[in-house]
């Protein structure tokens, strides 16, 4: 009886484990058989991750950027072609994932927003085929990306070119920059480095203006109707706030200038004397018309993880104890290249800045037809058409004479305004330029040198970017 006993246990005992068994094959088989699928420790699952052929990259003028290369062991290794986009494109890594425009379009060159029919799905299962992603064509152009990054060899900042009105990014540069080639290879060093190479100074960085600001601080005056061509003593001295001496982009010696002369060399001792004979309310409203709290992000790309470097502009708020230090630049504000270059852009279109965008069409993979992208974004109103119309003037006068001279190209219509920030214990050197080249068309640019006391070596990098941005235009049009 006993022994009965125990082997009805026994067939109760492994009736209930096949059971449990045969549930849990039934789920997996049905309901559940996704979740083995996105279970990371899954090896199907990284061995189909392995072989994905991720679509292409291509430049506006349909040179391939970065391709994906199928090796003999199933496999596939990125290949990024040329050094000059290094920064501009981000990288892509089996072991340490997608980073800058890589991660921006991931879903698009991974194939994730294909929707292959049920035929199509199912042929590819049972043939094992890897997943392929579409490919994307961007609206840099690699000519100008070259003459910009060559230009702007050896330094460290940024550089951004916009064309004017459609709101395509031309050209960014980030230095230092690193190989996406080599990123497996170098990642602790990369990642360890005090340059931070990975960081987006082009979209992101967060710099002091400084003498950028007097084009918002001219607008004032201009819109105040005041007096820009009336001699203003000391205007070439230096002005000693907070410890520093802010001075002139150019070495002048103790001069009476205009307010229109002053701009042309960025000095900021005639801006602080004209800041005390007007309304601070009246700054506060020109600079919150300017946009300068706000950041902008490009489609897909997402503000930087690292603590340690502010992305996010500080509200731009006025006071009788702050307002020199804010108006001059050397306050708490902040603003990135794009920021900078979106101004510029504004200045050319009259008073309008448009909206900045990257990707230019998508292509289906084994299709030969590119998708254009819409881009339905309103242009913003920065200022007035009469006063932009009035800074392009003041800007070509600092092209012709002043401080930005190093800009001025033959046969291009070029302006711009070179100046220095004081930040920390170093300097900056900026350039915010355009070029009209007839019609609507136009481009703009920004440029930032970090731990550098030469804005006309800033100003003749943006001129180096706006005549081939120019030049690439016109053949693209002819």
């Amino acid at each position: 009886m006993s022994f009965e006993r125990e082997l009805r246990r026994l067939m109760i005992g492994l009736l209930t484990a096949f059971a449990v068994v045969g549930l849990a094959a039934a789920y997996y088989a049905v309901t559940g058989a996704d979740t083995i699928l996105t279970r990371s420790d899954n090896p199907r699952r990284v061995l189909e991750e392995a072989a994905l052929l991720r679509g292409s990259i291509y430049d506006r003028t349909g040179e391939l950027l970065v391709t994906t290369v199928p090796l003999e062991d199933g496999t596939t290794r990125r290949d990024y072609l040329f050094p000059v986009t290094n920064g501009a494109l981000g990288y892509y890594s089996f072991r340490h994932g997608v980073g800058g425009a890589e991660a921006a379009f991931n879903a698009i060159l991974r194939g994730d927003t294909l929707t292959p029919d049920v035929v199509e799905e199912l042929t590819s299962q049972i043939l094992h085929r890897p997943q392929q992603g579409s490919d994307i064509q961007l609206t840099l152009d690699l000519d100008i990306q070259t003459a910009v990054s060559n230009a702007m060899e050896g330094q460290r900042g940024a550089a951004v070119v916009i064309r004017v009105p459609s709101g395509e990014i031309l050209s960014m540069v980030s230095l230092p920059a690193f190989d996406p080639n080599q990123l497996d290879a170098q990642w602790e060093t990369l990642r360890d480095d005090p340059g931070n190479p990975f960081f987006d100074r082009a979209l992101q960085g967060s710099y002091q203006p400084g003498a950028a600001l007097q084009t918002p601080l001219i607008a004032a005056a201009l819109l105040l109707d005041a007096p820009i061509d009336a001699p203003i003593e000391g205007a070439s001295d230096p002005v000693t706030l907070n410890g520093l001496d802010l001075e002139c982009a150019a070495r002048l010696p103790s001069l009476a200038l205009t307010l229109r002369e002053a701009y042309q060399f960025a000095c900021p001792g005639a801006f602080s004397t004209f800041l005390q004979t007007i309304d601070l309310n009246v700054i506060q409203a020109v600079f919150d018309t300017f946009r300068l709290e706000q950041s902008p992000v490009l489609d897909g790309f997402t503000i930087s993880a690292d603590a340690s470097i502010s992305t996010t502009p500080i509200p731009f708020t006025m006071t009788a104890v702050n307002a020199i230090p804010q108006a001059l630049g050397q306050g708490d504000q902040t603003v990135s290249p794009l920021t900078m270059a979106l101004i510029g852009a504004a200045i050319a279109h009259n008073g309008n800045a448009p909206a900045p965008y990257l990707l230019s069409a998508v292509r289906s993979p084994n299709s030969e037809e590119w998708m254009t992208m819409v881009h339905a974004a309103p242009t913003i109103p920065l200022m007035t058409d009469s006063t932009a119309r009035q800074l392009q003037d003041l800007m070509r006068g600092a092209v012709a004479q002043g401080a930005a001279q190093n800009a001025g190209r033959p046969a291009i219509d070029i302006g711009g305004h070179a100046a220095l920030a004081y930040s920390g214990d170093g300097t900056l050197a900026w350039f915010v330029g355009f070029a009209t080249l007839g019609g609507d068309e136009a481009v703009a640019v920004a440029v930032v040198l970090e731990d550098s006391r030469d804005p006309g070596l800033a100003a003749d990098i943006g001129g180096t970017a706006l005549d081939f941005a120019g030049r690439a235009l016109r053949e693209s049009t002819d």
